[in-house]
């Protein structure tokens, strides 16, 4: 009776004890959202210039993993393009661009020329206060049409100093704010190749300023993104024409 007891036991053993669970199969990479160091996208203008996108290293900031990215030819400092952030990282279902020190490049480049007629031939010193950034999310899971989100929000505050004069500084303002929303899903063709499950996310991007005066300016950018699940941003639409993914390459991984 114990011989067929122990039997009995190392055949459900065998086959999963009866359970009736579908083993769940290993994800290969590149994942949803590629994250592996080595990744590379090549894009091409509109005007028929290229640049690269690769994932060079990883980091830890405050106990969290971040994945840094670098570009070639490096992004201008006075671009404030989310869509081309210094950092990233992929949660359980959702993605976070990392753009706070280009918050800062933009206000510190940005403001002098809004008052350059002001205060012409005058020498500015521009001080930003500390601020914690939240996070861009670039998206959520599970992605459904008609899907949105708030994106991005930070207020942004610092002052005008003149000729290193105390007494003759003022106070300004940078309301930043995007929303995103799922307007679409279907098939894309680019030079890179055909996907054929790509997600149409929409952008809607505004810049409130409030400078020697109490009504603000307010500029709104819109951009239009193409995500291939797997492979990353295939096309952007924005303001500056449309970008596409000529090429991409990534890491392969040993399984263990």
């Amino acid at each position: 009776m114990r011989l067929t007891s122990l039997m009995l036991c190392g055949i459900f053993i065998l086959f999963g004890c009866g359970s009736d669970e579908t083993p769940v199969p290993i994800e290969q990479m590149p994942n949803y959202f590629p994250d592996a160091v080595g990744s590379r996208w090549v894009y091409r203008n509109t005007d028929g210039s290229e640049w690269t996108r690769e994932i060079i290293d990883g980091t830890n900031t405050h106990g969290v993993g971040y994945k840094v990215f670098t570009y070639t030819p490096p992004v201008s400092e006075t671009e404030l393009n989310h869509l081309k952030p210094d950092a990233f990282r992929v949660a359980d279902s959702q993605v976070f661009f990392i753009i706070g020190e280009k918050i800062d490049r933009y206000v510190q480049n940005e403001i002098p020329i809004l008052v350059q007629d002001e205060f012409e031939g005058l020498e500015l010193d521009i001080t930003v206060a500390p601020i914690t950034y939240p996070e861009f999310v670039f998206f959520q899971l599970p992605l459904t049409p008609s899907f949105q989100w708030d994106a991005f929000r930070t207020d942004v505050n610092g002052s005008i100093v003149l000729q290193n004069l105390v007494l003759l500084q003022f106070p300004f303002e940078v309301d930043v704010s995007v929303k995103g929303e799922v307007v679409a899903v279907g098939s894309l063709e680019t030079p890179a190749g055909r996907f054929e499950e790509t997600y149409q996310i929409e952008y809607q991007t505004e810049i409130a300023r409030t400078l020697l005066s109490t009504e603000a300016e307010t500029t709104q950018l819109h951009q239009t993104v193409w995500f291939a699940p797997h492979v990353g941003i295939v096309k952007i639409e924005d303001e500056r024409g449309v970008t596409e993914l000529i090429a991409y390459t990534f890491p392969q991984t040993i399984e263990e």
